[in-house]
């Protein structure tokens, strides 16, 4: 018995707008999506990518999934939601940038002017993402602890 999670459909030949694996893991990274190769099923389904199945040469292996190749607006979506994730590669990236939004905001304010919230919603209109005070706490104390009476 196969085994086919996704009830994915069989195809006899791949169509031509569709991609393998391997096509479709390095067409993720060069939009800049990174997946696993492990996770692509998942991923894909979690992400409302068409996938399907193709009869696989010989009688050895898995029966290889292949992968419908995603609009330019979907691509758009599911980097906007890597953003959002900081266990993303996306998403750590911008949790640094945010880091250092926050640093070069509260180096900049004079004494007294700025609070840990009003520093957090001028990181979040600045770029466009959410950010907290949270943040901002745990980001000042690791690197400007000596300089926290700046502070409201």
């Amino acid at each position: 018995m196969e085994s086919n999670p996704f009830n994915l459909k069989l195809l006899k030949e791949k169509p031509k707008d569709y991609l393998n694996t391997e096509e479709f893991s390095s067409f993720l990274n060069k939009n800049q999506i990174s997946v696993r190769i492990d996770n692509l099923p998942r991923f894909a389904d979690n992400n409302n990518i068409q996938m399907a199945k193709i009869e696989r040469e010989g009688s050895g292996g898995s029966v290889p999934t292949i992968y419908k190749i995603p609009t330019k607006t979907l691509l758009e979506k599911i980097k906007g939601k890597l953003l959002q994730n900081n266990n993303s590669e996306l998403g750590k990236e911008n949790v640094k940038k945010k880091e250092k939004k926050i640093l070069e905001i509260f180096d900049n304010s004079k004494n007294k002017k700025e609070s840990r919230t009003s520093i957090a919603e001028k990181v979040s209109i600045s770029m466009g993402v959410p950010c907290n005070r949270k943040l901002v706490r745990r980001v000042l104390n690791e690197k400007r602890s000596t300089k926290l009476n700046k502070l409201k």
